[in-house]
């Protein structure tokens, strides 16, 4: 008896999964998989669309479930960017945008392979575009494997809950963002107010999700006491940990923030000459940063600077203790916490034993003509021959490694 095409499909998929350890070779076998599902015109519309042609940021390859938001906080960057306060679901179906990124150059399946955050310019838990959301954590869970990430200040209830976990699996990182407790009527005015977001990280932490709130932007004037209040607050609804994000800004956001209450000027240096030409990211006040750091520690909670160390610490919660972040952040003592329990730097000394070492990287290069030493956490491939596109080749071997890598030639 012949398989249905469909079982078929399905068993080549799983055949495909198994090969783990060459994520650029499942890559391409993924590909052939998916470019069976779908019609012609499908895969044209998915190839010629930006997630084909994104590249990776320090949080991961930006999903987009929906384009635009009605929220309207204060601070937000999406308008300046000519997006629209109504918020429409992307026209890719799930399997277009699994398509989408094989056909992308800087992409690569599985838990070692590309970090994918969800959201960018939406809120991806909006009523409209929550069904899309979840189409497309379906289709990543079930063809690539990829750790994804999500940030949010909308309330789902129990049905769409236990929907989440069931088609993300409860490694998915769920950010929750709290940017005040005291300002976020002026700040968020058609957000649900804060203290019902906490209660959505209970049901998040019932479900065996690690949901972190995520303090972004941290705003400046936020004083000690509201720290104290949004950390207490946090612990008691069962977030894993806080994580801090800086503020972009453009001289629409000033003037939006200034009228709200928040004055700009008075806390930071700006020099509206920058403004005018575009964003500026302002970083994280050092001095409010370590007052967040220390009173979170004290209650127990995880500190993070960066999402992405969220994303490899719910991994890390969910089993996974080889885990460590792509983005080498690691590698920068501002950048990386000393006390987040993924200890990347020190799984990232030597050479990598997550992957098939060689194979891989015979794939990257297209040729078995190298050499390689490694020296703490860089790798040093000696090429014989020349490569068509080291820039690229070098982002992948860096990515999937975790490593540094530096190209030297044979004299």
């Amino acid at each position: 008896m012949y398989l249905s095409v469909k079982v078929r499909l399905c068993v080549e998929v799983m055949r495909a999964l198994t090969n783990d350890g060459n994520p650029v070779r499942l890559k391409k076998e993924l590909l052939e998989v998916v470019q069976k599902r779908l019609k012609s015109v499908e895969l044209k519309v998915a190839k010629s669309d930006w997630h084909s042609r994104r590249k990776p940021i320090g949080c991961g390859l930006t999903i987009h479930p929906g384009i635009g938001c009605p929220l309207q906080c204060s601070y937000c960057y999406i308008y300046d960017m000519g997006f629209s306060r109504n918020a429409t679901s992307y026209s890719l179906s799930g399997l277009q945008l699994v398509a989408a990124l094989l056909f992308n150059k800087y992409f690569y399946p599985t838990r070692w392979g590309t970090y994918l955050a969800f959201g960018s310019v939406t809120e991806p838990f909006l009523p409209n575009v929550l069904p899309k959301t979840l189409e497309y954590f379906k289709a990543v869970g079930e063809y690539l494997g990829n750790p994804c990430q999500v940030s949010t200040k909308m309330i789902i209830d129990d049905e769409k809950v236990d929907e989440l976990a069931r088609v993300s699996g409860s490694k998915l990182s769920i950010l929750v963002t709290v940017t005040s407790l005291s300002q976020y009527v002026h700040l968020e005015r058609r957000a649900p107010d804060p203290f019902k977001r906490m209660e959505l990280v209970s049901k998040l932490r019932s479900k065996g999700f690690k949901p972190f709130i995520f303090i972004r932007p941290l705003l400046p004037g936020l004083k000690a006491e509201e720290v104290d209040d949004i950390i207490e607050r946090a612990k008691a609804s069962g977030a894993y940990g806080i994580v801090v994000g800086n503020l972009r800004l453009s001289l629409s956001i000033v003037e939006r923030l200034t009228r709200e209450g928040i004055d700009i000027a008075k806390h930071l240096k700006i020099d509206p000459s920058k403004l005018k030409r575009g964003f500026v990211d302002v970083r994280v006040d050092s001095n409010m940063q370590s007052l967040i750091r220390e009173r979170a520690l004290k209650k127990g909670l995880i500190f993070l600077k960066r999402a992405c160390c969220a994303n490899t610490v719910s991994q890390l919660l969910s089993g996974y203790d080889d885990v460590a972040c792509p983005s080498l952040c690691f590698l920068n003592e501002e950048a990386c916490e000393k006390s987040c329990p993924s200890r990347c730097k020190v799984k990232a000394k030597g050479e990598p034993k997550h992957l098939n070492f060689h194979e891989v990287i015979r794939e990257i290069l297209g040729s078995d003509e190298y050499e390689v030493e490694i020296e703490d956490y860089t790798m040093y491939v000696k090429l014989k021959k020349p490569l068509r596109n080291e820039k690229l080749a070098g982002f992948a071997l860096s990515y999937l490694f975790r490593r540094r890598v530096r190209f030297t030639r044979q004299s």
